[in-house]
């Protein structure tokens, strides 16, 4: 059986091992040097490699074998509602702005994006914040919720829709038996919910176009990335929204104007949109 020893993970191989994930997904990889190195040496134990020069070969060789290493090395664990401002910025005013431009489209459509789901919980919290903003009632609307990560053991957790009871405390606890069904200690997405989402392997730093978006949540994924992977992903999420659409992003993340997106606040929380005027000089 093969094994690779933490310590042997060599400052070189360490090194090469960020350059070569930061230019295949955009990931800065700041976490210690010890986590990073017990986490590679774990990864190399499960695949059988056993030097840091084979790893990084492998790698090289392989998108596989990088979506298998950033798998093990980036958290898993999202929660209900995080940001819960830009949930009620989202319900209170995006919505309703979204809902009064397409008064007279039928059916109403309505595609949202969330970059890095993680595992499922804020896809979920925009699909809970969409059945509440329209009061129960889809009727009428063709809403389409896609959620991407690069970790596809992440996708298969949310997929499963299946949390520990523990895991909900932040949704209000009227929502539980609405959204949810009670299997033993943990609670299922109902099918209501879980309809609206589909979930997909995305690798945010080689995003293929799949249409255009009436919203996108990029929320607390902008300070894993590089600042020049940074601006090429604002460039791209740019280009996905349909003109009026907003960009949620994290607290601590800001959007420079540069990038064509308006900043704009409502119950002090900002968040961006893509102006209509603009779009429309362009032709796009």
């Amino acid at each position: 059986m093969y094994r690779l020893a933490s310590a042997l993970v060599l400052d070189c191989d360490l090194s090469e091992l960020r350059l070569l994930l930061e230019r295949y997904a955009g990931v800065l990889l700041d976490q210690s040097s010890d986590y990073l190195r017990e986490r590679i040496a774990q990864y190399a134990a499960a695949v059988q490699i056993g030097t840091g020069a084979d790893l990084i070969a492998s790698l090289r060789a392989s998108a596989a074998e990088c979506d298998g290493l950033l798998e093990i090395l980036l958290d898993h664990h999202g929660s209900f509602l995080h940001h819960p401002e830009l949930f009620d910025v989202f319900e209170q005013c995006v919505l309703p702005q979204i809902e009064g431009r397409k008064q007279n489209d039928n059916p109403r459509s309505l595609r949202v994006l969330s970059a890095g789901c993680s595992s499922g919980e804020e896809p979920y919290s925009i699909a809970m914040s969409i059945c509440e903003a329209l009061n129960g009632s889809c009727s009428g609307w063709n809403i389409h919720i896609i959620a991407s990560d690069i970790r596809r053991g992440a996708l298969s957790f949310a997929e499963r829709g299946l949390y520990p009871e523990e895991a909900l405390r932040a949704l209000p606890h009227e929502w539980l038996p609405t959204y949810f069904s009670r299997v033993g200690n943990h609670l299922l997405i109902k099918p209501r919910v879980r309809n609206l989402v589909t979930f997909t392997p995305m690798n945010l730093a080689q995003a293929n176009f799949i249409g255009r978006f009436d919203c996108i949540f990029c929320v607390d994924v902008l300070s894993y990335f590089s600042a020049g992977q940074r601006s090429a992903l604002l460039q791209r999420l740019h280009m996905f929204l349909e003109p009026g659409g907003c960009l949620f992003v994290g607290e601590a993340e800001r959007v420079r104007s540069e990038f064509g997106f308006q900043s704009e606040s409502y119950l002090n929380c900002t968040y961006y949109r893509r102006p209509i005027a603009a779009a429309a000089r362009s032709g796009r």
